[in-house]
């Protein structure tokens, strides 16, 4: 290795490829965005037969109790600004998944599911562990458990 060069495990590119060099396909980088990519096509697909748009699921797919969300709450559960959460929300109401209300005194506004949306949510789910399957299904209980702790380990969770 000479002073210029830097030692790359695990097959990595060089830091300064070769024009002939084809190293992008041997980064995980390039896999993760290849699966993500693939499988969040194929369920946006899913969703819009329900009239919904990427995202919304994750915001349908919450553990949703008597007390509703505030957008905050949301916006930290699906890991979104705040203002992406607002214009979803928006579209959710829009389409009846969701209504707000503000309660007696208080200053925010809570979110719930409408009927509508608990059956969007239902439906939601389905396809959710419909696409963790195609996902995942080739593997053993042990890959993916390897699996699932490396993710939580690159995402620093």
């Amino acid at each position: 290795m000479d002073g210029n060069s830097v030692d790359r495990p695990y097959g990595r590119c060089p830091w300064e490829p070769q024009p002939d060099e084809d190293c992008l396909s041997d980064t995980a980088l390039y896999w993760l965005v290849l699966l993500a990519r693939q499988h969040r096509t194929e369920l946006a697909k899913d969703l819009a037969d329900l009239g919904m748009y990427g995202g919304q699921e994750q915001v349908l797919l919450q553990r949703w109790g008597a007390e509703g969300f505030t957008h905050q709450e949301l916006a930290q559960r699906v890991r979104a600004a705040p203002a992406t959460v607002t214009r979803m929300l928006q579209r959710m109401e829009r389409v009846g998944f969701v209504h707000r209300e503000r309660g007696r005194g208080e200053r925010m506004t809570r979110v719930f599911l409408t009927e509508r949306g608990w059956t969007a949510r239902a439906t939601a789910e389905v396809l959710w562990w419909s696409a963790e399957e195609r996902l995942v299904g080739n593997l053993s209980g042990s890959e993916y458990a390897a699996l699932r702790a490396l993710l939580a380990k690159m995402s620093g969770s």
